[in-house]
């Protein structure tokens, strides 16, 4: 059920980035600044569809996607669905946008989780000012990182990802 909710909700959010022609890097960079700078304006969804959509299109960079990452996606928060869907979509979008930016600025295709949960942290702080809710797991991403964890804690899941990635033993790659 987990699996399916979070499938869903994943789903509707890529599904409206889809039809967008396919941005620039600095196109992605400045919608990025537009989550940095007010992820509760009027900007801030088209700014995340931009840098979703980015992400989907682009061979410049690499974003791993899963529960795995995106652990607040299952999450209740006693909001209204609507509500929460948006949340949850903007923290996407924070996760994605961290992630290229590290990419962009780094000139290296890899995925980095670590950066897009430092982005995801930020932005909750800011998505908090506007409405009162608790994400368990950010908070638990919060506080690895003022531990010192989260960055061991992001290679852990990197790794994590690849091993469920691998193809079964005999086998060559997907069937």
């Amino acid at each position: 059920m987990k699996k399916r909710t979070f499938t869903a909700i994943l789903f509707l959010f890529v599904s409206a980035c889809a039809f967008a022609a396919g941005p620039s890097k600095k196109d992605v960079m400045r919608a990025i600044s537009v989550l940095e700078t007010d992820v509760t304006g009027p900007k801030a969804a088209e700014a995340a569809k931009t840098i979703v959509a980015f992400a989907q299109a682009s061979d410049d960079v690499m974003v791993d996607f899963g529960p795995v990452q995106l652990p607040w996606v299952d999450e209740k928060w006693g909001l209204g669905q609507e509500k929460e869907q948006s949340l949850k979509s903007l923290l996407v979008a924070a996760f994605v946008a961290g992630n290229i930016r590290s990419q962009i600025k780094n000139d290296l295709v890899e995925d980095d989780t670590y950066s897009g949960w430092i982005f995801v942290i930020d932005v909750y702080h800011h998505l908090r000012e506007a409405t009162p809710f608790t994400s368990p797991s950010v908070e638990a991403l919060e506080k690895m990182q003022a531990e010192g964890t989260l960055r061991r804690h992001a290679k852990d899941a990197h790794a994590q990802t690849d091993r469920e990635e691998a193809p079964e033993p005999g086998r060559k790659g997907p069937v």
